[in-house]
């Protein structure tokens, strides 16, 4: 018996990203492959922190990912086209965590929630969100609970 909760719903993000599905993306067995799944994921934590933060190079802050948990809910074929939900599940002193959601027309086809770190761009040490950045993060909480402030 699965443990693993219900897939969330597309109504539940407020920050989507899109992927096409390429041919490359796909393996041996005729589906995309984990590690593309990972590159979605990517490019959809990319775009949110982009969107709250600005560009890598403008932001007065490095980001580490420390940890990220997929979990792979249905094939995905090429040829075809991936949205990527994304909200800002909780926030530390240091770190927040994403919550993403990867949908193939309304069907959730996997889950991830990726840790990340703000690091100084000299020291690399972690340093604080800015009451700036917390604020636009906030804003991006799923819409079926509270982010802890």
């Amino acid at each position: 018996m699965s443990s693993r909760k219900p897939p969330p719903r597309p109504e539940e993000f407020r920050f989507w990203s899109n992927e096409v599905v390429r041919v490359s993306d796909t393996d041996l067995n005729g589906h995309v492959n984990n590690g593309a799944i990972g590159a979605y994921c990517e490019t959809g934590r990319a775009d949110l922190v982009n969107a709250v933060a600005g560009a890598p190079q403008d932001r007065p802050f490095n980001l580490a990912v420390a940890r990220i948990t997929i979990d792979y809910r249905r094939e995905v074929h090429y040829p075809g086209r991936v949205r990527i939900g994304g909200a800002i599940l909780s926030l530390g002193n240091t770190s927040f965590v994403i919550e993403q959601a990867l949908f193939v027309g309304e069907d959730c086809v996997a889950t991830a929630e990726n840790v990340m770190v703000l690091l100084d761009r000299v020291s690399r040490k972690p340093v604080p969100l800015s009451p700036e950045v917390r604020a636009k993060f906030l804003a991006l909480a799923p819409m079926r609970a509270a982010v802890a402030a």
